[in-house]
């Protein structure tokens, strides 16, 4: 799998686990984190970064920035 097409799936489980009614049906797999292990070692092995440079800067209006 690609990078998008893990993310894209990440998402789709977090999506059902927030819309799951009883926890204890279905599957105890837990896809959530299965995804978020396979997203981070995929990010290891390609060398990006786990959020942009722009996410970890201060914002501009912020007293930080001044």
């Amino acid at each position: 799998m690609d990078l998008n097409h893990l993310l894209f799936q990440h998402q789709v489980a977090v999506m059902d686990a927030q819309t799951r009614q009883d926890h204890r049906a279905g599957s105890r797999y837990d896809l959530v984190r299965h995804y978020e292990t396979r997203i981070a070692r995929l990010r290891q092995k390609l060398g990006v970064a786990a959020y942009p440079e722009w996410c970890t800067l201060p914002a501009a209006g912020s007293a930080a920035a001044a």
